[in-house]
């Protein structure tokens, strides 16, 4: 999808802008499909994505009067959709039940050859990502992600404050994600992206996908 808006769109945009109804459900026919492989690649539960969706062009409605028909309505939307959707990841990453959703549906995609072995190169990419991080960062994410501790205990273990800890996430997922640009394909940094942010509050990794536009 490009960046910029298309005649069409500029048109919608000016005839939401004057309360048409017809135009706003036009617009939504348009991107849901566009929205929705988006969104699933990252929060994975559908009916999570389709609840973003649907909250996001109600916000789109709300503020109609002031769209801006040269501006990029993909653009809007993904904005909206970006911040709802990290707010869920936040959720689930503290939410048990819907975690185990999650892992859940990966253990399905799993059993399935062409995923399984997507899975099986992000794994060994992640492997030799954590592997070449400096030692005390090394440690901290492993504490984190294998062991599932938490900040406060890592902290504790290490005898380092909290904010240390989470000083050292970042900059453990910022260096791996830099590993998987450099030699991942994109279908694994998404991989990458999805499953990852779960290890960090503030979701600072997730982004459209390269090449789509917004979508």
């Amino acid at each position: 999808m490009p960046g910029e808006n298309n005649q069409d769109d500029f048109l919608l945009m000016q005839r939401l802008r004057q309360n048409d109804a017809a135009a706003f459900i036009e617009l939504y026919n348009r991107y849901h499909v566009k929205m929705y492989n988006w969104l699933i690649r990252f929060v994975k539960l559908p009916d999570q994505a389709e609840d973003i969706i649907q909250e996001t062009f109600l916000k789109i409605w709300e503020i109609r009067h002031r769209l801006q028909p040269q501006q990029s309505f993909p653009a809007y939307l993904y904005r909206i959709s970006r911040n709802k959707a990290l707010k869920l990841l936040k959720k689930i990453s503290r939410d048990e039940k819907l975690r185990s959703r999650v892992l859940l549906l990966s253990a399905v995609e799993i059993n399935d050859p062409e995923k399984s072995f997507q899975w099986q190169q992000y794994q060994q990419l992640l492997d030799n990502a954590i592997n070449r991080l400096p030692a005390q960062r090394q440690k901290v994410f492993k504490l984190c992600r294998h062991n599932n501790k938490t900040y406060d205990e890592v902290a504790q273990e290490l005898g380092i404050s909290r904010n240390t800890v989470k000083e050292h996430m970042i900059k453990a997922l910022q260096d791996i994600r830099q590993q998987f640009c450099r030699y991942g394909e994109v279908t694994l940094m998404m991989v990458f992206c999805s499953v990852i942010t779960f290890y960090v509050f503030g979701g600072n990794f997730l982004h459209p996908l390269p090449g789509s536009g917004h979508f």
